[in-house]
């Protein structure tokens, strides 16, 4: 097959995928000088392989793999496509590539697939994580595309499922489609979750060590995705167990699984790679994972503050909550860790008489319920927890942009402690943040094609696989 010319147009290179469903190589288009994906079916089913090309021709989105033609040569069919630089959703995982908030960014472009596909009245019955690919990062950020439609229903056209029959993979089946009842957009919300919760925590709560046993399984209440990550937001994993109701009409709508991804996003962590090692403290229960270098930054901002006051380098002292949004994990963590190097460094000032920050000279440690103290302790923390959510955008330009009106905001809040003189370096404040974001967004580093930042314990990345066209493999 390798070098072959196919539809007088598409020269055949190497095969890069093969399943149930066909074979597939990358070709190269001699006509549009393009590089594509060539599908090649044997047509034992000619009417499915037809139905697979029409589902395909009825979309037109950024996240579902397009198809540009469909021809049948001799005994087999040919389907060509758009030939998609990146990995598989399984592969990923398997490759210790994901974070929570990468799972949660994929999940809602999948959603707006399948809105797309179901406006235009297709269901693709076959959502699992080989079918969506992950396309790599080439500067405008990471997107996922749904691939495969070769088992869709489309609306208006004659069903080629006879009654009871039951096609899609079974491990990701919906209760109604186990059942051989006709499948709605409700079996593709329902794979989508199910999809989404194995990412997360690491396997399928379906599947079983044979087929007979997890058909067994089909429409059996699904244990919480909670129980294995009580770390998530409540609210997502609630919406995604939703989605796993086995009555259809119990399910939330995929517009509300995409909302409920979108809100838990800055929340999710974006270093750590899922799924988590057995050992890890994710796998056992506890609801943060300790690194030592970060515990050891921690500590270090802390243990700075009376350093800072002893130089009586004041700025820096007002530099603490930029340091404190860059370690602590959670928007909660962020706050803490502010409120409290403002307390230990007026205990630490107190007793080692070292000389306080400008305003608050002679306060006891007892003066830690003074208003003035709470005050001072209260804008550290809002300051810690505001700059922490702008080093959670994912655009460095935006998260610059916010971090100078914080650091004018900051500046101002800082004018009402004591009388004012933390306040008075605003040029060290904004120099503060602005290492915040570039020890976040570190952009001298190298780019890499798909990979969580600062993910801890993922191995190597293996070669990018080159995409099975619209159709899987």
């Amino acid at each position: 097959m390798t070098g072959e010319l196919v539809m007088d147009r598409f020269r055949l290179h190497e095969r890069i995928g093969s399943g149930g469903m066909g074979t597939v190589y990358r070709a190269f288009d001699e006509r549009l000088q393009r590089d594509v994906a060539v599908k090649e079916v044997m047509v034992g089913d000619p009417q499915r392989v037809v139905r697979e090309a029409q589902a395909a021709a009825r979309l037109n989105h950024p996240g579902i793999v397009a198809l540009f033609e469909f021809g049948v040569d001799g005994h087999r069919a040919l389907l060509v496509s758009e030939l998609v630089a990146g990995s598989t959703l399984g592969e990923l995982a398997r490759e210790g590539q994901l974070c929570d908030r990468d799972i949660a960014e994929l999940g809602c472009a999948v959603c707006e697939a399948l809105e797309h596909a179901h406006a235009s009245g297709v269901v693709h019955r076959d959502v699992k994580p080989q079918n969506v690919i992950a396309r790599a990062d080439d500067g405008a950020g990471r997107r996922a595309k749904l691939m495969d439609f070769g088992i869709a229903s489309l609306a208006g056209a004659p069903t080629l499922t006879a009654t009871g029959e039951v096609v899609g993979t079974l491990a990701y089946m919906s209760p109604e489609q186990a059942e051989g009842d006709p499948a709605g957009p409700q079996s593709d919300t329902y794979s989508l979750a199910l999809t989404l919760y194995e990412c997360w925590a690491g396997e399928n709560p379906v599947r079983r060590s044979t087929p007979a046993q997890t058909a067994r399984e089909l429409g059996n209440p699904l244990p919480s995705l909670l129980g294995h990550r009580p770390d998530l937001p409540r609210e997502l994993a609630a919406t995604v167990d939703a989605c796993l109701d086995p009555e259809p009409a119990g399910r939330p709508s995929l517009a509300e699984l995409r909302d409920a991804l979108e809100h838990a996003i800055p929340r999710l962590d974006d270093q750590y790679a899922v799924p988590a090692p057995a050992h890890s403290p994710a796998a056992t229960g506890e609801s943060w994972r300790p690194e030592p270098g970060r515990l050891a930054a921690d500590a270090a901002v802390v243990l700075a503050a009376p350093l800072v006051v002893w130089l009586g380098a004041v700025s820096l002292t007002a530099g603490l909550p930029a340091a404190a949004a860059a370690t602590g994990r959670t928007a909660t963590a962020r706050a803490a860790l502010g409120a409290l190097a403002w307390c230990y460094l007026l205990v630490a000032c107190s007793g080692l008489n070292l000389q306080p920050p400008a305003g608050l000279e002679g306060l006891p440690v007892s003066g830690l319920a003074d208003p003035t103290a709470l005050l001072g302790m209260a804008t550290f923390a809002i300051a810690a927890a505001a700059l922490g959510a702008l080093l959670a955008v994912r655009h460095v330009a935006m998260a610059l942009l916010g971090t100078l009106v914080w650091a004018a905001a900051f500046t101002a809040a800082l004018g009402a402690v004591g009388d004012g003189g933390l306040g008075a370096a605003p040029l060290a404040i904004a120099a503060s943040g602005l290492a915040a974001v570039l020890a976040e967004f570190r952009p001298w580093r190298p780019a890499r094609m798909f990979a969580p930042r600062r993910h801890a314990g993922a191995g190597a990345r293996t070669p990018t696989a080159l995409a099975r066209g619209a159709f899987g493999g």
